[in-house]
């Protein structure tokens, strides 16, 4: 017996070693550039076999621990484990940051011009911040405020969380400075400053994910609540924003509001007047995070509402008071939380409550949901499939526990309406639905819902398993057979099944759709006459955005899902590519909204055919509009038409060309470069 437990803590002490080890090795080479341990593996992608291999040594000696952990909370062993489990996952996640070659990017410099300006100048005007660190070709940044400062459309909740680690890097900049190993500056720009909140995004990340598991252990058991967390945080656009562009805001807003979610539900229906004063200073905080964070106080008010409600009904007015004076408390408690954004508002802006004219715009009137959850623009549910498992999960935990679950359930609609109303909805040149990033805390008991209901399903009926199993097993035959009869492969030879694979992938998304753009890409579908899977390229349509009241088709490989009958391949003059029409040549125009449009087509006749005419034909005859003259040389034709020529959607779009004489040699009559439409500024006639 105690040869097996000298043995137990001998693998003990090298899990942790091995942990140890790569987490000072991947932090040593993020801050300096050095290999604390010259031993360990030159590659990123080797060093993450370190910590892997002490996570699993650890898990196994614990699995005891590991297994009760997932059942129970609060016993030594089970916060040994946890702690292990952590601790591994840092350190993997530091390899992989080092793998994906993760730095200061994107947002994240506004952030962190923020906190080296609070650190090194103690005051609010970014100014020479931007000029340090390479924004001072960004005009717009340095238009003066009222109060003369530079503009700042961004939170300043991420400077205060990262400021522990950037002062590690501090730290980090003056020892390779004093001991010569570095040429660094010590004014809060160099690679240590920069790497040093790298490293912070990873922690919050897995800050968060702590959070989220307490917050799912609530209502669920331990097992099913690991794997909510695992399944989220890895399965959705959180494991970008932790791994490959973790100065982002996204990692601290979502621990931040994981950890509001579990203080919320850990206190609900026994809330005492402190705990509502804590969770409004909480409040307060995540929107010091990321302003619209504040949408996530709906959790409490539903609370205070119903106890209010069912108070008045009771003629309870003692207790009515008392709920009062607690929304009062947390009201108070969330303002005061939040006073470090309003002074630094008012430092810019001049004003307490302001609005940054270089922020997206708003547009409250005019939202744009379907897209924001189902585009393949970024569309929540289409880039992160597992977010769509949860929310229906969350749906069903609404109805079983509505105290919690409606509340839940409001605040993920409140934020999908408010991201759906920001001019970018689809979130700018950012990584799926990043702006979701609360919410993936919040669905997290709706994933272990579903997770939940799914492994009772398919325990009382076991049989769908082996039907899944063989409907996969009929969908590769079916789509391997397509490929051979399409030449793609040959059975007689060795087969490149990389290739095929993508085929029958391309094969079964051509005909189905995205399964994760149900229903919207199937009602897209029936309505405007296509497949599914046009959904993912005309679903978005052009106008819907008003700083962009216009829509180009080029014709040439990047237009080519665009384009119907009528054209031939692709052809080059000189920089210029083009396709050449027929008699009658067909574009499929997807707009978002109808409106009075002006249509400009870039062509010329082709050299062998006299120039004609061309007469536009919307929507096969419903309306037509022309003969305008084909010129000789490349020249843009216009041609303005009413809203009522259009709709909302797929309007197919007949380029007819007529009166140049007999058509060349190959059919075609007019070599076309592009189709732009463009709102007309007065009515059409």
């Amino acid at each position: 017996m105690r040869r097996f437990r000298a043995a137990r803590l001998a693998l003990a002490v090298a899990g942790w070693t091995a942990i140890a080890l790569a987490i000072v090795e991947a932090v040593g080479r993020q801050l300096t550039r050095r290999h604390p341990f010259p031993f360990l593996p030159e590659s990123p992608g080797h060093l993450l076999l370190i910590p892997l291999a002490g996570l699993v040594v650890l898990l196994l000696v614990g699995r005891r621990g590991f297994s009760r952990g997932l059942k129970t909370q609060g016993s030594t062993e089970t916060r040994r484990t946890t702690a292990a489990v952590f601790a591994g996952l840092f350190a993997i996640g530091l390899a992989a940051q080092l793998q994906f070659g993760a730095r200061l990017q994107s947002d994240g410099f506004y952030y962190f011009a923020c906190l080296r300006s609070m650190a090194f100048d103690h005051d609010a005007d970014f100014t020479n911040d931007y000029r340090m660190l390479g924004l001072g070709d960004k005009a717009h940044l340095f238009v003066p405020t009222p109060t003369g400062y530079a503009q700042s459309a961004w939170a300043i909740g991420p400077a205060l969380v990262w400021s522990p680690f950037f002062a590690v890097g501090h730290v980090a900049a003056r020892w390779l400075d004093a001991t010569g190993r570095a040429d660094v500056a010590l004014d809060g720009t160099s690679f240590p400053y920069r790497q040093a909140v790298v490293i912070a995004g990873l922690f919050y990340a897995l800050l968060g994910s702590w959070f989220a598991l307490r917050f799912a252990r609530v209502f669920t058991d331990g097992r099913t609540a690991a794997a909510a967390v695992a399944l989220v945080m890895c399965g959705s656009f959180m494991l970008w924003y932790a791994l490959v562009e973790p100065t982002m805001t996204h990692a601290p807003s979502m621990a931040a509001v994981a950890g509001f979610a579990w203080f919320w539900a850990e206190t609900m229906g026994r809330r005492r007047l402190w705990q509502w004063t804590l969770l409004g200073a909480v409040a307060g905080f995540i929107g010091l995070v990321r302003w619209q964070n504040v949408l996530f106080a709906l959790l409490p008010a539903c609370d205070a509402l119903v106890l209010l409600w069912r108070a008045g009904r009771a003629r309870d007015w003692r207790t009515a008071r008392s709920i009062v004076l607690a929304g009062v408390a947390f009201t108070v408690a969330a303002v005061v939380a939040f006073t470090p954004q309003l002074i630094q508002w008012k430092a810019i802006y001049g004003h307490y409550l302001a609005v940054s004219p270089i922020g997206p715009a708003m547009r409250f009137t005019a939202p744009h949901v379907i897209e924001t959850l189902f585009s393949s623009r970024n569309g929540l549910f289409a880039m992160s499939p597992v977010v769509y498992v949860a929310v229906i999960g969350l749906i069903a935990f609404a109805w079983r526990r509505p105290a919690a679950g409606v509340p839940l359930v409001l605040a993920v609609a409140a934020m999908t309406y408010f991201n759906a109303s920001v001019q970018d909805w689809w979130g700018s040149a950012g990584y799926g639905g990043r702006r979701f990033d609360g919410v993936a805390a919040l669905v997290v008991p709706g994933m272990a819902a579903s997770i939940a209901g799914l492994r009772a399903l398919t325990t009382r009926r076991p049989q769908i398993i082996v039907g899944a199993v063989a409907m996969l097993a009929i969908a590769w035959n079916v789509t391997y057979l397509a490929a051979v009869n399409r030449g793609v492969a040959n059975p007689a030879r060795a087969t490149d099944f990389g290739k095929v694979s993508a085929y029958q992938a391309e094969t079964i998304v051509n005909d189905i759709g995205h399964p994760f753009s149900y229903p919207v890409s199937l009602w897209f579908a029936l309505t405007n006459g296509v497949r599914p899977s046009a959904y993912d390229y005309l679903g978005g349509g052009f106008l819907g955005d008003p700083k962009q009241p216009y829509g180009r088709i080029t014709l040439d490989e990047t237009g080519a899902r665009l384009i119907g009958d009528g054209w031939s391949a692709v052809m080059h003059d000189g920089p210029r590519a083009f396709r050449a029409a027929a008699l009658r040549a067909r574009v499929m125009v997807p707009l978002h909204v109808a409106a009075a449009l002006d249509v400009q087509i870039h062509l010329r006749a082709i050299a062998s055919v006299p120039p004609g005419t061309l007469t536009l034909v919307v929507d096969t005859g419903r309306a037509r509009f022309g003969p305008v003259a084909v010129p000789s040389d490349w020249q843009t034709v216009r041609i303005a038409t009413p809203k009522s020529a259009w709709r909302a959607g797929v309007n197919r779009v007949d380029l007819l060309f007529a009166g140049a004489g007999p058509a060349g040699a190959d059919g075609r009559v007019a070599d076309v470069d592009y189709l732009r439409v463009q709102i007309h500024e007065e009515p059409a006639p």
